[in-house]
């Protein structure tokens, strides 16, 4: 592995390319880290939908009978 010259013994030109190829890596980086945050959220919303979707089962209650309830703004929440 190549050692790398101190920043401070390089041109200024030396140290703009450092500089910018960092910012490069760091961008690079940032990117990747939004797209996995991004599949992580997804996971989440599935995750919950499945949770969803068994409660409703679990219910015996049928998909209309749910959606009304909650378009009622649960009025029959008190029953």
């Amino acid at each position: 592995m190549a050692r790398r010259k101190k920043l401070e013994n390089t041109s200024l030109e030396e140290q703009l390319e450092y500089v910018e190829q960092e910012i490069r890596t760091k961008e690079s980086d940032l990117k990747e880290l939004r797209h996995k945050a991004k599949e992580i959220r997804t996971k989440i919303e599935e995750k919950q939908k499945d949770e969803i979707f068994s409660a409703l089962l679990a219910s015996g209650k049928t998909v209309e009978e749910v959606m009304m309830y909650l378009k009622s703004g649960n009025e029959e929440k008190a029953e």
